[in-house]
């Protein structure tokens, strides 16, 4: 019996300092991301970005055509997002929503650290 709490006990070990190890590499994380914001607002990294995918850009172009289609595209990418709908958009906003949605539907622990690197980047600059 005694041979077996041993071996939970190494495990839960094992278990603490990987959790450790996590929770270290996650705050250096969110660290990087206040740094970036920093960045981004002193202006030396660009506050936008540019994506190359012809099938995304016909898309878009498409959408550009379509009021409608693009407010119902804005309206789910907005739903996945659990945020109130808005009443239009255009094709920079669709692109922040959709990559916004696809962070938080893939990683969302990044999104939380975006979230909490944003709040300490604000308490920063107060």
């Amino acid at each position: 019996m005694s041979d077996d709490l041993e071996e939970l006990r190494k495990r839960t070990e094992r278990g603490d300092r990987n959790d450790e190890i996590r929770t270290e590499a996650d705050s250096a994380f969110v660290d990087a991301l206040v740094d970036a914001l920093e960045a981004v607002d002193d202006g030396d990294r660009p506050k936008t970005v540019a994506v190359r995918d012809q099938h995304v850009a016909a898309l878009l172009a498409a959408l550009d055509e379509d009021d409608a289609e693009m407010t119902a595209v804005g309206n789910a990418l907005e739903s996945s997002l659990g945020r109130e709908r808005s009443e239009e958009f255009d094709r920079s906003e669709i692109v922040r929503l959709a990559v916004r949605v696809g962070l938080e539907t893939a990683t969302p622990e990044k999104t939380e650290q975006l979230g909490d690197a944003v709040g300490r980047h604000a308490q920063r600059n107060l």
